[in-house]
């Protein structure tokens, strides 16, 4: 019986996927909090949207972008883009942002969405609220 030390639950209570998430703590490349952040169903959101992303791509290096008041997010350049030795290109013109989008009505979630989106199922508040019968009062 041995006990996590990220959670204090038994070893048992755990899958094997997220006893080895517990115990080597790695970051997210889509929120860069650490994996004891992260729920399972979570974790595997979180990739699974920078996957996509990096699918869509030929270039395969995540960049961090800041856009307003927010917070960073991962970002990937465009397939236009070209690195050219004959004069400066700022690579931050061509820096498209990972977005996770809403299972329901398929637009973008906010940060706490994101951040929340194991519970949420993947979905907006709105869309949540609709799900569950809940009013905006």
């Amino acid at each position: 019986m041995s006990f996590c030390t990220v959670c204090l639950k038994d070893s048992k209570e755990h899958s094997e996927k997220l006893w080895k998430m517990h115990k080597e703590i790695t970051k997210c490349t889509f929120c860069s909090k650490t994996s004891d952040a992260h729920s399972e169903a979570l974790w595997e959101m979180h990739k699974s949207a920078v996957d996509n992303a990096l699918k869509k791509t030929k270039h395969k290096k995540l960049w961090s972008l800041k856009l307003g008041l927010g917070r960073d997010c991962p970002a990937i350049l465009d397939n236009d883009f070209r690195f050219y030795d004959d004069f400066p290109t700022n690579p931050a013109e061509w820096l498209h942002p990972i977005y996770m989008a809403c299972t329901e009505c398929h637009l973008y979630l906010g940060s706490i969405e994101e951040d929340h989106a194991d519970i949420l199922d993947g979905m907006c508040l709105k869309c949540f609220m609709e799900m569950t019968e809940q009013r905006d009062d």
